[in-house]
């Protein structure tokens, strides 16, 4: 697990998303949020903004609280995604990383260190890989690992997601994600440790289906 903890660990919890819509589950609502009473139609409205969404690119600002620091950990950097499976993250404060995914594999760089991956050699790593493409796709909405339940207010949609994968349980206790229903894309995530640390999230400036180079999905 060092690859996970070292690498991995810090970047799930920037863009796990979408999963399992329409479980009975029920957790805590939210305050300002009602339950959905129609999750089937907010299904349909997110597959469709997804299937036409081949490209992202977008802003991030990350904040980190951990129990034992009062001051909160602000992170800056960008993101870029393009259809089926390239993800590229790259930090630029207050340090400077990038890690890429691009057909099963990962690229590290930091400075002049630079590493590569098969992700599809180890079970737990091909799975997180495919729950981050997937999440960035949209396309786990209905998958096993999760529990959710949905909620909205006028503008938003609320869905608080708990991990049932055992190996994933271990790391997060639950995820918050906030989906504006302008375009149905994810907006901001707060992701809770055990420890009640949490990390939000919040993607500024999207910018969908713009053309991408191909080139930023490599390590130059």
């Amino acid at each position: 697990m060092h690859l996970f903890n070292k690498i991995i660990r810090p970047f799930i919890f920037l863009i796990l998303s979408i999963a399992k819509l329409m479980t009975t589950t029920l957790f805590a609502q939210p305050e300002g949020y009602k339950p959905v009473a129609g999750p089937a139609e907010i299904m349909l409205k997110v597959n469709e903004a997804t299937a036409s969404t081949n490209s992202i690119n977008a802003h991030f600002e990350q904040e980190k609280n951990l129990s034992f620091i009062e001051e909160k950990i602000i992170s800056k950097g960008i993101l870029l995604y393009q259809k089926p499976d390239k993800l590229r993250l790259e930090y630029s404060e207050p340090f400077t990383y990038i890690m890429i995914m691009n057909g099963g594999r990962m690229m590290t760089g930091n400075g002049d260190i630079k590493s590569e991956y098969d992700l599809k050699s180890n079970k737990m790593f091909s799975e997180i890989n495919n729950l981050i493409i997937g999440s960035i796709q949209g396309n786990i909405l209905n998958h096993p690992d999760f529990g959710s339940s949905v909620y909205e207010n006028t503008e938003t949609l609320y869905i608080k997601l708990i991990p049932l994968n055992k190996e994933l349980n271990k790391y997060i206790k639950s995820i918050g994600l906030y989906i504006g229903k302008k375009d149905y894309t994810v907006s901001e995530i707060k992701i809770t440790e055990h420890s009640d640390d949490y990390t939000i999230i919040k993607f500024i400036n999207k910018v969908i289906n713009e053309s991408i180079p191909e080139e930023s999905f490599y390590l130059q």
